[in-house]
């Protein structure tokens, strides 16, 4: 990941803003100052749109390869929405979600209680 999302403290100082900056860029990642709130932002807005997905998928008949193939091939996503709630794992989504305030569908429980939390475990929305 390119991406490094800084949170600075009210009484940050100059110095103390600087430094971080030239770490971020001793490794060659792109720094941005955001908010302190649950989720910073791409949680903030990733996880409802994944959340989402798996909404859909309750509420139709499309499967998991479906929904994430029309996200890569329609919208230039890199891997499907699913597939990420896979790689992240459901237990952590599921968790970032609780932080976030963002509702967990009921499928995401029903599978981590089955034990299926993604990739870590061979199986979540796909098998691995």
């Amino acid at each position: 990941m390119q991406l490094v999302e800084l949170i600075f403290p009210t009484g940050a100082s100059e110095d103390t803003r600087r430094r971080a900056l030239a770490l971020c860029e001793t490794f060659e990642k792109t720094p941005v100052e955001v908010p302190d709130v649950p989720g910073f932002v791409v949680n903030r807005l990733l996880f409802p749109y994944l959340f989402s997905a798996v909404r859909l998928l309750e509420q139709t008949d499309i499967d998991a390869t479906g929904i994430d193939t029309c996200m890569r091939l329609g919208a230039g996503h890199p891997m499907g929405p699913l597939a990420l709630l896979d790689l992240v794992g459901l237990d952590v989504s599921a968790a970032i979600g609780q932080t976030i305030g963002e509702p967990v569908p009921n499928r995401v429980w029903k599978l981590i209680a089955e034990g299926a939390l993604g990739r870590k475990s061979g199986r979540g929305f796909h098998s691995y």
